[in-house]
């Protein structure tokens, strides 16, 4: 069965992450912006990012269905990129080579919550059963995983039934 998957990245709502990347390509033209939500062009701006962020990733958040592996990546690399701040003290004090190390560090983070946003619509196409024409569906990852996860705790529960049922 051949399944094609659209994936269609919402970037509007990650504007406050990608703002880095846009300080490090265009300097201080940003600040004239207007779509930038948050101008963490310091250590401390970054750490409201951050704490945003991390209020994200808790339960009901947008970043809710983030896996552990993947939260401590993005722990680790807010950390580098603090780190890279406090030393210059903004990105416009840093020099060239900084501010690419930074951009290239900010482009991974927006990657790994790209990846875990749960407002990210998935499409399928694919031909449902009895059927020849196949049918575009989409849903969001949260949706998808939510429903993947429901799945699971109804097959353990079953299971359990079945095992104390039959005195396994």
């Amino acid at each position: 069965m051949h399944t094609r998957l659209v994936v269609r990245w919402n970037v509007m709502k990650l504007r406050s992450l990608t703002l880095l990347l846009s300080l490090a390509c265009a300097g201080s033209a940003l600040a004239e912006s207007p779509e930038a939500v948050v101008n963490a062009d310091t250590p401390q701006k970054l750490a409201e990012t951050k704490a945003s962020v991390e209020g994200e990733m808790a339960a009901g958040g947008r970043y809710e269905f983030i896996e552990p592996e993947k939260r401590q990546q993005v722990e680790a690399l807010f950390h580098d990129m603090q780190g890279m701040l406090e030393k210059d003290g903004s990105v416009a004090a840093m020099r060239e080579p900084e501010r690419l190390q930074l951009f290239n560090l900010q482009e991974k983070l927006n990657g790994v919550l790209t990846g875990s946003d749960s407002q990210r619509l998935v499409c399928e196409k694919k031909a449902p059963i009895g059927a020849l024409v196949p049918v575009k569906t989409c849903r969001t990852y949260g949706e998808i995983e939510r429903q993947r996860r429901s799945k699971d705790r109804y097959f353990t529960e079953m299971k359990k039934r079945s095992q104390s049922v039959h005195g396994d």
